[in-house]
C-alpha cells in the first residue's frame, strides 16, 4: 500500500544488508491489519516466504505461557502470589529463604536471583515436572527479588508447574486457553507439527555465506520458546492484547489480571530501540517508553529464527515481524519499529536506517558471531600435559541440575556430549584442564574450561568442573561410570 512506501524501502535495505533470507510482517494500524512478505522460507529451494509460512517465534512464547497462567488464575486453578512450595510438595530453589517465598509472579518477571543456567535445557530424558525439582540445584548469582535476570529455566519450570496443577500438558493448556479461542489454527508447540504443516520456514545462519541449518528441537523446554506460527496467527494474538484481552466480544482475561500482566513488575534493561527507555518487565511482556508513550513488546530468538511483537495501547496500533535468520535480528526489528512508531505517533521520521546500517558499506562478519563467547582463562601454562592417558577420562558424569554428560574418545581426541548437543571438541589447555568448544546454551555458543579432578585415595578420575554458567561457580559433575 502506498502509505507504507516509507517502510518498504527500509525493509529491502536492511534485509539485504544483514542477509535476511525471508520475513513476514503484520501492521495493525488503528485496528486494521495489513500483511507483507519478502524473500524465502528456504533459500536453497527458493521457496517463497508467504503469509502461510510457519516460523519460530522464540521467546515471544513467554507471553503466551504467561497469558495461559493468568487464564488459569482467572479460573481459580492457581494463584501467582501464593508461595509455590505450599501447593507443589518438595518444590525448592537453591536458596532456602527464596524457597519459602518464591511465587509464580517472581518466576514470570525474572526476579528469582537465579542466573541463566541455559545448559540445563532442553533435556528430552526428563519431563517438565522433573525439571521443576532440578531448580534447587541451580546456584543463584544475586539475592532473591533484587535484580531482574532474564531466565529461560524459570519459564520451562512454569510449564511443569502448570502441568502439575491441571493434570494437562502445557501444549494442551495453550491450545485450550489461547489457540482455540483465537482460532490460531496454524500455531504449533512442537517442531514435528510445524513440519507437518508443509509450510515451515527453514532456519538460516550466516557464516561467510548464508546457509540452511537444522532446526533445533526444544519441545521439552517449550514454555520458554518453542512455539512456531504464521504472521496472520501472530497478528491475531497481538490484536487480542490491543483489545485488552477481548476477542470477538468475549473477555478472555479479566480486566484486572490483564492490566497486571502488562504492568512493570521490576526494573529491567534489555536491548531496545534507540531513543527508547526500558521501563521494566511485566508478566511475559517488556515495557518501553518512546516520546512519553508506552510500548508493550517482546523479542524472540531461537536457532535460526527471530520474531518481534509490539503494540502502542493508546494508538490502537502495533506490528509483528517474523524472519528466519539466526542473528542479528534486532537491527532489522528496531529499524522497522522506529519507522512505524514515528508514523503511529504522527511525529517527524528519524533516519532509522542510519542508526542500524552503514550506508554504502558492507556489514562486518563479526556481527554474525556476536553470540559466540570464549570463557577460557587468559593465561595458559605452557609445556604441561594431562595427568592420565586420554582414554582414562572417558566416562559418564552427572550433576543434579544439568543431568548426565558423556566424555568419549573420537579419533584420538576427547569430545563431550552435553544433553542433545553431541561431539563438542575438547583440546588440552594445561595440566588437567581442557577447552570445550561449541557448548550450546540457548542461542549462545561457548568455549569453556573443563578441569578433571582426581580421587586422592585411588588416583582415578572422580569428576570434573565445567564453566557452564559463567555468572556462578564452575559446575561440578561426578563420575558415575
Amino acid at each position: 500500500m502506498n502509505k507504507y512506501n516509507f517502510l518498504m524501502a527500509a525493509i529491502h535495505n536492511v534485509m539485504d544488508y544483514y542477509h535476511i533470507p525471508g520475513c513476514a510482517i503484520a501492521i495493525i494500524d488503528k485496528g486494521k491489519s495489513f500483511y507483507f512478505h519478502f524473500g524465502y522460507e528456504n533459500i536453497e529451494k527458493h521457496i517463497p516466504f508467504t503469509l502461510e509460512t510457519v516460523s519460530g517465534i522464540g521467546s515471544c512464547t513467554k507471553s503466551m505461557t504467561a497469558f495461559a497462567i493468568m487464564r488459569l488464575m482467572d479460573q481459580g486453578i492457581l494463584d501467582i502470589d501464593v508461595p509455590i512450595h505450599t501447593y507443589i510438595p518438595g518444590f525448592a530453589l537453591y536458596d532456602e529463604k527464596a524457597s519459602q517465598m518464591v511465587t509464580i509472579r517472581d518466576m514470570l518477571c525474572h526476579r528469582t536471583g537465579v542466573a541463566g543456567h541455559d545448559g540445563t535445557w532442553p533435556n528430552d530424558s526428563i519431563s517438565r515436572k522433573e525439571f521443576v525439582y532440578r531448580l534447587k540445584y541451580m546456584q543463584p548469582n544475586v539475592a532473591f527479588r533484587t535484580l531482574a535476570q532474564y531466565s529461560n529455566v524459570m519459564y520451562v519450570a512454569l510449564g511443569g508447574i502448570m502441568e502439575m496443577v491441571t493434570g494437562k500438558t502445557w501444549e494442551t493448556i495453550l491450545k485450550e486457553e489461547i489457540f482455540d479461542p483465537l482460532e490460531m489454527k496454524h500455531t504449533y508447540c512442537h517442531l514435528s507439527d510445524a513440519y507437518k504443516s508443509g509450510h515451515m520456514a527453514m532456519p538460516h545462519l550466516w557464516d561467510h555465506k548464508l546457509k540452511v541449518i537444522s532446526p533445533w528441537k526444544i519441545d521439552m523446554a517449550g514454555p520458554c520458546g518453542s512455539v512456531m506460527s504464521t504472521i496472520q496467527d501472530m497478528c491475531t494474538w497481538v490484536r487480542m492484547h490491543m483489545q485488552n484481552g477481548q476477542w470477538q466480544g468475549k473477555q478472555l482475561l479479566s480486566s484486572s489480571l490483564f492490566r497486571d500482566m502488562h504492568t512493570p513488575q521490576i526494573i529491567m534493561n534489555y536491548p531496545h530501540l534507540k531513543m527508547g527507555t526500558a521501563i521494566g518487565y511485566g508478566l511475559g511482556w517488556r515495557i518501553l517508553m518512546y516520546h512519553d508513550t508506552e510500548i508493550q513488546q517482546h523479542t524472540g530468538k531461537i536457532e535460526g529464527y527471530s520474531a518481534f511483537q509490539f503494540y502502542v495501547p493508546k494508538e490502537d496500533s502495533g506490528a509483528v515481524f517474523i524472519d528466519n535468520l539466526h542473528t542479528p535480528s534486532n537491527p532489522f526489528f528496531f529499524t522497522l519499529q522506529g519507522l512505524l512508531l514515528d508514523y503511529f505517533l504522527g511525529i517527524p521520521q528519524q533516519d532509522w536506517l542510519s542508526f542500524y546500517i552503514h550506508r554504502g558499506g558492507k556489514n562486518q562478519e563479526e556481527i554474525y558471531h556476536q553470540l559466540e563467547f570464549n570463557y577460557m582463562p587468559k593465561r595458559c601454562v605452557k609445556e604441561t600435559k594431562p595427568s592420565h592417558l586420554l582414554q582414562d577420562y572417558e566416562g559418564i558424569y552427572s550433576n543434579p541440575a544439568y543431568g548426565e554428560f558423556t566424555i568419549r574418545m573420537n579419533k584420538n581426541e576427547l569430545e563431550l556430549d552435553e544433553r542433545c548437543v553431541r561431539h563438542c571438541p575438547m583440546k588440552h589447555f594445561h595440566y588437567d584442564t581442557f577447552s570445550v568448544e561449541k557448548i550450546k546454551e540457548d542461542t549462545n555458543i561457548y568455549t569453556i574450561p573443563l578441569t578433571f579432578l582426581t580421587n586422592t585415595d585411588t588416583g582415578d578420575i572422580s569428576g570434573f568442573t565445567l564453566r557452564m554458567e559463567p555468572k556462578v561457580s564452575d559446575i561440578f559433575f561426578h563420575r558415575i561410570k
